[in-house]
């Protein structure tokens, strides 16, 4: 029979020293050694797109947008106080990356003992050798940090899960959520599951855990409300992104629905939907025909959300951001609501649905699949760039082959999970957890993936770089399942 998980005989911090583990850490850190050299030597300046000058202007001004929250320009802030290089970006993350990939993968190990070690060096070397981390952890982007603090969330509870009562799991819990809380919106869906989670615990760690989790979220909420309320005059926690894409998602439905302005009762919808109709033809070939979803309606000034702006700021003399808040937060929110509710099968079928098959395979490769060289006068100036350097890629590997591969092993990935997910169930009552908290750990791992898919999902056009946080997820799933396997075949 396997040996049983190690946690009753040694603690965790005696575990990840032990010399068992030597060979992980190997692993670990010359994986992220390789990837940082092989991005310095192919991509020697960090990758943009336009939404890296927002996120710099914002660390430069100490100003919170509207866009989006302020947590990773305030992380740009604090590297920027150590080294004003930015050189300096690329080294943080992928250290962060690597301490985080360790903390995941060896809480993972240390709660689910290897039967097969073999099996466990290569599943590690597949999570860590990322190509996509490596790239976004050299890119000034968000996506890597807030990937990071899911990895920190998750190895906390994970351990809180197995050991009941650990004050610093804890407070490594909350630091990390309320830093996801601030780095991007969507991680407001883990509040309410770590929630859940902590019912699982027995004593005062579960009403201290919930306590916590409320704390964060409230001060997070308090702390957007008043941000809001200095940038653009609105004393409430909506920014309207959420209008925009909810307005930007709905609007694929439009070619396929025969709705006109003066069917709609509420003037301002109807006024709003004379801006979209006229644009049918663009929003199909936007869309490929239906068989592809896109951000674009939020962000082309040709297309109809910003050309009702641009006539929405021309008619009220309202500044951009007031504008912008203001539409998002009423007329385009109930717009996308409207449509949705009205015609419920077509967004399913011409929005979510195509989303929703991306995890499987991802067309849009967005700042993977195409090196944008930095071209913002706030980067060049915060960082002390000479504007005549030379900023292109030496070898662009990644719009050659990288990330069309990466978008691929999701194709390999996906339909292993479900096969090692057939023969558990069919042999699902010789395959004996050890104790409990491996099997609750197990479906917290199901049930953070199905609530990050799904929000993710109905959110916003899905990008590579979304499924960062997947990783992990993937990782442990494929290996508590093959590693269930192996030990009843050593039973």
């Amino acid at each position: 029979m396997a040996k049983k998980n190690t946690e009753a005989n040694t603690s965790f911090f005696s575990f990840i020293k032990a010399k068992e583990q030597w060979i992980d850490w190997i692993i670990l850190a010359v994986s992220c050694l390789i990837g940082y050299i092989a991005l310095k030597i192919c991509y020697p300046f960090p990758a943009t797109i336009s939404d890296s000058g927002t996120y710099v202007s914002a660390a430069v001004d100490d100003m919170f947008t509207f866009y989006r929250p302020f947590g990773y320009s305030a992380f740009l802030q604090i590297v920027h106080t150590f080294s004003s290089s930015v050189h300096a970006i690329f080294v943080s993350q992928i250290v962060l990356y690597f301490v985080s990939c360790a903390a995941f993968a060896l809480v993972v190990k240390y709660i689910y003992t290897p039967a097969n070690r073999i099996l466990w060096y290569i599943l590690l070397f597949i999570f860590v050798f990322s190509p996509i981390s490596f790239y976004m952890s050299n890119a000034i982007m968000s996506d890597m940090l807030f990937a990071i603090m899911i990895y920190f969330m998750l190895a906390a509870l994970f351990y809180l899960i197995k050991a009941k009562n650990s004050w610093v799991a804890l407070g490594v819990l909350l630091l990390a959520l309320y830093f996801c809380l601030q780095i991007r919106y969507l991680a407001i869906i883990f509040p309410v599951m770590f929630i859940a989670c902590f019912f699982l615990l027995k004593g005062k760690m579960r009403w201290i855990g919930i306590a916590g989790i409320m704390v964060v979220t409230f001060a997070f909420y308090n702390q957007v409300k008043s941000d809001m309320k200095k940038t653009t005059g609105f004393n409430q926690f909506s920014t309207g992104f959420d209008g925009w894409q909810l307005a930007n998602n709905a609007m694929h439905i439009i070619p396929y629905i025969d709705l006109k302005p003066e069917r709609i009762a509420n003037n301002e919808l109807a006024g709003l939907h004379s801006f979209v109709v006229v644009q049918k033809d663009a929003i199909s070939e936007r869309t490929k025909q239906g068989a592809d979803v896109s951000a674009s309606f939020m962000w082309i000034n040709d297309l109809p959300l910003k050309q009702y702006l641009f006539a929405y700021i021309q008619h009220t003399k309202q500044p951009y951001p007031i504008a912008w808040v203001r539409l998002g937060n009423t007329t385009y929110k109930d717009y996308g609501q409207y449509l949705i509710k009205r015609y419920p099968l077509e967004f399913v079928r011409y929005y979510y649905l195509p989303n929703a098959r991306s995890i499987f395979y991802t067309t849009s490769k967005e700042i993977i699949g195409g090196y944008t060289p930095i071209n913002v006068d706030d980067i060049f100036e915060w960082y002390k760039i000479p504007k005549e350097t030379a900023m292109d890629a030496k070898y662009d590997i990644y719009k050659d082959f990288l990330a069309e591969a990466s978008s691929v092993s999701y194709l390999i990935l996906w339909p292993l999970i479900f096969v090692l997910g057939i023969f558990s169930f069919l042999k699902r009552k010789k395959l004996v957890w050890f104790d409990q908290a491996q099997k609750q750990i197990f479906w917290i791992i199901i049930i953070t993936a199905l609530f990050y898919y799904g929000a993710t999902v109905f959110a916003s056009p899905v990008s590579l770089r979304f499924w960062l946080p997947m990783n992990a997820i993937i990782f442990s799933l494929v290996y508590i399942m093959s590693n269930r396997l192996f030990e009843r075949d050593k039973q």
